[in-house]
Order: structure tokens, then sequence, then C-alpha cells
């Protein structure tokens, strides 16, 4: 997950797609700016959440556990009623125009849950007594809560305009199997010893939850690669391919570089950063996409994500976002990159996968 700056920066795309033009219909729907479920309200709960979030993870190094369970309250209130507000967004969404404006609200919504599961992971073990138990039953209805804007995200990308698809299925990637974080944070905690038998169970049920989800979403994603731009689609159905073959669960470890590797590819996309409607119809939405990732490279073991990064750069420099015949320039760098995650993956793999249960 990215840090809380990037997330602003991601925020801050919410006034390019509301003054993105429209279609008539689209305008007169508009004219009810009087409805509660609106980009800009979803931004405020959106908001609401980060600092609580914030404010969370700072009380928790003080030890403040009075202050931690305020927060946390706070936080998650604020990030249901942003969910709940874009959900609804989508489910009245009869345009083109508004199914865009309802999957940037999605991304807002999936960003602060994101970011209020990797901190609550986090501090699990950072906390004691009954706030500890009300960080660690928080843990599996935020998961819930994430999964449940991806599933919506993914039934907007049929009736998203054809240009707004590639940035959409990105994001749902990106929120899908961007990270791992949340299972390594569960993982540690574990493997400290530290925590009591009743927040164990709690947490190791989470941990269970939150690699089943990510497992999944795998095969999820791999539905939606023929919607990315054609020159990451080699990539990361490679990544995919040998993830979804390997028999039992991926190990923590070895699933944070795998989702590392699908974040730095990602990450590489032209449109990343991007935050206004262009001639390309890019409706702003990149910049959301920007927010989302961002430290998947560090992730990777040795110069691996360097040289992943420049790669990519090299085979976007041209800014094309996909179709097309592949030049042997292009080709020749894409051999590099698949020969790249071919050796990490083979190398990765090879034996470190838990036995299935």
């Amino acid at each position: 997950m990215s840090s809380p700056i990037r997330i602003v920066a991601a925020l801050a795309t919410l006034a390019v797609l509301v003054a993105a033009p429209a279609t008539a219909s689209a305008a007169k729907s508009s004219s009810s700016s009087s409805s509660k479920a609106s980009s800009a309200n979803v931004q405020v709960h959106v908001d609401k959440a980060t600092k609580a979030v914030k404010r969370m993870n700072r009380y928790a190094r003080l030890g403040d556990g009075t202050a931690v369970a305020k927060q946390l309250k706070v936080a998650r209130s604020q990030s249901a009623a942003a969910s709940k507000m874009a959900r609804q967004m989508a489910g009245n969404a009869g345009t083109g125009t508004q199914n865009v404006a309802a999957a940037q609200a999605l991304t807002l919504a999936g960003t602060q849950y994101d970011q209020l599961v990797e901190s609550i992971t986090a501090i699990v073990d950072q906390v004691s007594g009954q706030v500890q138990a009300l960080v660690a039953t928080a843990i599996a209805p935020s998961l819930a809560g994430k999964q449940k804007i991806i599933e919506v995200l993914t039934q907007l990308l049929d009736q998203a305009p054809a240009e707004a698809k590639p940035l959409i299925a990105s994001i749902i990637a990106a929120l899908s199997v961007g990270d791992a974080n949340e299972v390594v944070n569960l993982d540690q905690a574990l493997d400290a010893g530290s925590l009591p038998s009743s927040i164990t169970g709690i947490v190791s049920s989470a941990l269970s939850m939150a690699t089943g989800i990510i497992d999944q979403a795998f095969a999820m994603v791999q539905s939606i690669v023929p919607l990315l731009p054609t020159a990451v689609q080699g990539p990361l159905t490679q990544i995919l391919n040998t993830v979804t073959s390997t028999v039992g669960t991926i190990v923590p470890g070895v699933l944070s570089t795998v989702t590392g590797l699908i974040d730095t590819i990602l990450g590489s996309l032209p449109f990343v950063g991007g935050t206004s409607s262009s001639s390309t119809g890019q409706f702003g939405l990149g910049g959301l996409l920007d927010g989302i990732l961002g430290g998947g490279s560090q992730s990777l073991p040795g110069d691996i994500g360097g040289l992943l990064d420049g790669l990519l750069g090299g085979l976007f420099g041209g800014g094309a976002t996909g179709g097309g015949t592949t030049t042997p320039a292009t080709g020749g760098i894409l051999n590099s990159v698949t020969g790249l995650i071919g050796n990490l993956l083979g190398g990765l793999l090879g034996g470190q996968s838990a036995p299935a249960t």
C-alpha cells in the first residue's frame, strides 16, 4: 500500500472527473446535486478515515490504548460510510460518465480500506488487553469491506466506456493483488509468539482469510488481463499462470515478492499518475491508480526492482497504451522482462509453497 501522501495525490483527482465533459443525460442527472451519494461526499468520509488511521498508528506507537480504540472506531465507521456511498453511486449509474465517476469513488473507498487493513494488521501486536481484541476482531470485517468494493468495481467493467476499461482493470488488479502487506503483518505477529492465546486464534483466522482472498484474486485478475495494455499482458500472465499452478498456499514472504512484481509492472503503465481527461479518454483515473501503487519494487530481492523499472520504462518510452504490432526492440525488452520474472519465480516457488490444508 502507498503512503498517505500518495493517497492525498489520488484524492486530488476527484475535481478532474467532476469537471470532465458529460453527456446531456449525465448533466441532467448531476443537476440533482442534493443527492448524498456523490464523489465529493465519498471524499469527505475518506479524509476523515485517513486522519483517524494516522492518529491510530501514532497512538499505538505511544502506547495509548484508549485513543487507539477511539480512532479505530472512527476509521471503521468512516471507511464503511465511504464504501456504502460509492457502491450506491455504482448502483445508480446509468451512463458511461456516471460509471467512471462511480469507479473513481469506489477506488477512493477501496484505497482507504486497504490503508485501514494494513494499519490494523501492523498494530495488532503493538497493543494489549481489550484494545488488542478490538483491533484483532476488526481485521476480518475490514478485509471483507475491501473485497466488496473490488467486486462492485469488477461489475462496473462491462458498463464503463471502452477507453476507461484499461484503467479500471488496472485499479482492480492493484487493489486485489498489488501487495500482500496484511499477510506479512499477520504472519509476523504470529511468529513473534507474544500474542495471548485468545488473540492468536483470531489473528490466525484473519491470516487464512487474507491469504485466501489473494489466492482467489490471482485467478480473477487473470480474466481481466486482456483489458490491460498489450505490453504488460505477457509479464502479468506469466506471473499469474505460475502462481495459480502452484500446489498449496504460497508462504507470506514469497507472496509479498509476487505481489511486488505485479505492483512494479502496473506502476510502469504510461497512464499511472495521469490527472486529467485527455484525448485518450483517461478520465483522471490514472492519478487514482498512482495512489494505490508504490513500493512494490522494494519487496523484490537484490536489484531486481530497479532492473524491472528500467526495462519497463524503456518498454513504455513511447507512451503507447496498448494494441499494435510489437517491434523487434519492444520484443527484446519483453523477453528480458519475462526472463527476469521467470528466473525469480523459479527460484522462489521451487519448494517454497506451504502444503495445502
